[in-house]
Formats: structure tokens, sequence, C-alpha cells
């Protein structure tokens, strides 16, 4: 079976939604590799109209320089799952960009297999960047916030 258009666009998304270079996706005979420079789309052992038109539309604008590493103590997930910035959807976040924070202070949560782990600051200070947002997927080791630590900033 082919893949369609709508199969396309959604690896397309998936590349922007999560900041990915390239995906590559194999079913039976047919391979689909997307990358987020040149002209996106390479299709192997396959041809299927759907893909060809697909392949030849530009992924947008052309990608902007990294942006700078935020500076600070980057707090990791230590583990993979959802991240969440607030107790409960009820709630306002745990603290927001510019908040002062305490060393061992909850910021966030992760939820594995419906269980939430507490995500604390390792040190005090002010919260300077969030790279992870309310339900991210994060994988261990992504850094999710930066706390520009208070002998730095005094």
């Amino acid at each position: 079976m082919p893949f369609e258009d709508s199969d396309i666009r959604w690896l397309l998304e998936l590349l922007d939604e999560h900041g990915l270079e390239e995906i590559e996706v194999e079913e039976g005979d047919l391979r689909v590799r997307v990358r987020a420079r040149g002209v996106g789309v390479t299709v192997m052992q396959a041809q299927h109209a759907a893909v060809a038109a697909v392949a030849t539309q530009p992924l947008g604008p052309a990608p902007t320089p990294a942006a700078a590493v935020p500076s600070g103590i980057p707090v990791v997930a230590p583990m993979a799952g959802i991240f969440y910035r607030q107790p409960s959807p009820e709630d306002d976040p745990f603290f927001e960009e510019g908040d002062r924070v305490e060393a061992g202070a909850v910021v966030g949560l992760i939820e594995v297999m419906k269980l939430f782990n507490e995500i604390t600051a390792p040190v005090s200070g002010v919260i300077s960047r969030f790279v992870a947002d309310n339900g991210d997927r994060v994988e261990a080791e992504q850094p999710l916030i930066y706390i520009q630590p208070a002998s730095l900033k005094e």
C-alpha cells in the first residue's frame, strides 16, 4: 500500500513540531525520508502521484540559524514522558519565565504510564527559558528549563 499524501503531510508536521532534521519511515518495500533542508521528501523504491506532488513542494521558509543556547543551568528530564508545567489543567503553571525559584522547588511534572514524577530545580535562581512546553513529549536527558543561578544574576 503506497504512502498517501496525508501520510507525508503528517511526517512534515512531526518534523516541524519536534524540531527534527529528518524522519524516515518504511512500510514494506516503500521508504520515505523527510528532511528539514533541501527538497524535503525523498521517495525510494516507489512512485506515487500523491508522494510526487508533495515532494516538489517546499517545506516553507528557509531555516533560520540555530537560536543561541539559553544561558543558565539546564533542568533535564530524568526520563522520557510527557512534560507538564502545571499540577493540573485547571491550575496555573508552577513558574513562568523570569520567576525566581529556590533549589528543590517543583518546576514541572513528567507523566510516565499514568504516574507523575516531580521535576525540581537543581539551583536557586531565575527561570531564563522553558524549552519544553506543557504537554510536550520529552526524552531522557532533554533540557526542559534553564535557570540562571542567583550568583550569576547578582
